[in-house]
């Protein structure tokens, strides 16, 4: 029997953050390695225009569980 979801989720925030950290990479290098070739290609544009935005003062930092807690309330819907 499979686990949910919510379950795999709940386990993996349970592990120290180290773990957690190790966990989201290995999921992201997975994907990047089944995904289309020129999504990696939008990411870097992406992660361009928002450190440009940074270095001109024009992005604001949140706090992580802010937007972790931003994320969830919108899965809940």
């Amino acid at each position: 029997m499979s686990r949910s979801f919510s379950e795999v989720t709940e386990e993996a925030l349970a592990l120290p953050e180290r773990e957690q950290l190790k966990l989201a990479r290995t999921l992201l290098e997975k994907a990047e390695a089944s995904g289309d070739v020129g999504a990696e290609a939008a990411w870097e544009e992406e992660i361009e225009r928002r450190i440009e935005k940074i270095d001109a003062g024009l992005a604001k930092g949140r706090l992580f569980k802010d937007v972790l807690r931003d994320i969830d309330r919108r899965l809940k819907k």
